[in-house]
């Protein structure tokens, strides 16, 4: 039987532990990927082993067994090897980060087979907590190693899965601001969903707030009854929230594990729905995966953090036999994900013009990129523009000849211009 291409996948890649969930055709809902068949085994230890007799791999829970029976290599610590430029020795052999990615990812994306044996991936999103351009591109080269295409897998925060979790929710639960305490081996840390209903379409906003000076995760493992750390973490809630209109509150992180919080949550309640769980982050993912494929919820929503950008980016060029403004970018795309590239045939043209429209305040910029050298281009070359965001606020544009067959080779002219894009609290709303 051919394999179908249906599956919307996420996964959650955390030094720790990590998740995969895949989304339920019958519920229409992401749902945790057990290990094998367990229902409540669905937390991956990010770790490998390499067995030096046989060079096998194996990942999870499966490594820490061989690693007590078989000689080899345990190898932890996977998102920050993949964060660096080093290679890593395994058994005298040297692997470069995205390889070591690889094998875990390869281990992880296998339990699919167990419960769609005839699928394959559709669409695949990984999620990560730290943003790191080097972690990024070593999970896309990890995933086109596994035959994953570029064009099908996406890379984003857990602060942009939370918004997809949030806003997937039914809408009572997002009237008003949704609030998120992330506690995990990095300490405490708040979040705060707002919508500004008064634009289109409607933005969503993240206030962050780090308390992991206050709360530490080393602090819960020296508080053994966990009261001081209950009252603590009960009193910093109440703070962040006084005044604040709160539909719903989350909390997740393996320093929420266990019933000491039980009693602060239960007083939160008043006024709120809250919620705990471990698996926000990988439904988050896969709801992105949803959105993707043009299936999801959240065409009416714009989410604008602090990797997004706030602007849609166009060039004119003539389609069909009239100019149209081509989008290069959209808005709310993490700018690691925004790198574009168009071509065309110029008609004498000695520069291009680029139109940057901010979604917030609705104002406008055009830019000119002037291509002087370039040779009488009567329709005899081909340039290519592309867009390389180098940060959030940083896009660097390229035109490269590419020339015109054999007759009109390239002339290898490259004209490149800088433009800087303001961020969303630089921007007014009108």
């Amino acid at each position: 039987m051919a394999e179908e291409r249906t599956l919307l996948v996420g996964v959650d890649l955390c030094e720790d532990m990590s998740q995969i969930t895949c989304f339920n055709t019958v519920t229409y809902e992401p749902e945790s990927v057990c290990v094998n068949g367990n229902i409540e085994k669905y937390m991956i230890p990010t770790i490998l082993f390499y067995r030096r007799d046989t060079a096998e791999w194996r990942f999870g829970e499966e490594a820490f067994a061989w690693n007590r029976e078989q000689d080899g290599v345990l190898i932890k610590g996977l998102v920050s090897k993949a964060s660096q430029t080093a290679s890593v020795t395994v058994a005298g052999h040297e692997y470069q980060p995205w390889e070591l990615l690889e094998y875990f990812l390869k281990g992880v994306l296998g339990l699919l087979k167990a419960e769609y044996p005839n699928n394959t991936i559709r669409r695949l999103v990984v999620t990560v907590k730290e943003k790191n351009i080097l972690l990024i591109q070593n999970i896309y080269s990890a995933v086109q190693s596994l035959g994953i295409s570029r064009l099908r897998t996406n890379v984003q925060s857990h602060e942009q899965c939370f918004v997809n979790y949030a806003m997937n929710q039914p809408k009572e639960l997002h009237v008003n601001d949704v609030v998120l305490f992330d506690y995990d081996e990095k300490g405490l840390v708040y979040y705060q969903l707002s919508i500004n209903r008064r634009t289109e379409p409607n933005t969503v906003l993240i206030k962050k707030r780090d308390f992991s000076e206050t709360l530490s995760y080393e602090m819960l493992q020296e508080d053994p009854t966990r009261e001081n750390i209950a009252y603590l973490f009960e009193s910093i809630a109440l703070n962040v929230l006084h005044r604040q209109i709160v539909s719903t509150i989350y909390v997740t992180g393996i320093g929420f594990e266990g019933n000491w919080c039980k009693d602060a949550l239960k007083r939160l309640c008043v006024g709120r729905r809250v919620f705990a769980g471990q698996n926000l982050y990988a439904k988050g993912a896969g709801y992105a995966a949803r959105d993707a494929v043009g299936e999801g919820k959240l065409k009416d929503y714009l989410y604008l953090g602090e990797e997004t950008l706030p602007v849609n980016i166009y060039v004119p060029l003539f389609i069909d036999g009239r100019e149209q403004m081509y989008p290069l970018v959209s808005a709310g795309t993490a700018w690691y994900n925004a790198n574009n590239s168009v071509s065309f045939i110029p008609d004498q043209e000695t520069e291009v013009q680029l139109k940057v429209e901010y979604v917030i305040g609705q104002q406008e910029e055009q830019h000119f990129i002037s291509m002087d050298g370039l040779r009488n281009s009567n329709r005899t070359t081909r340039l290519e523009l592309s867009l390389e965001f180098l940060d959030v606020h940083t896009c660097m544009v390229r035109i490269n000849d590419r020339g015109f067959g054999e007759l009109f080779p390239s002339s290898n002219r490259v004209w490149e211009k800088i433009i800087e894009i303001k961020g969303n609290r630089d921007t007014k709303e009108t």
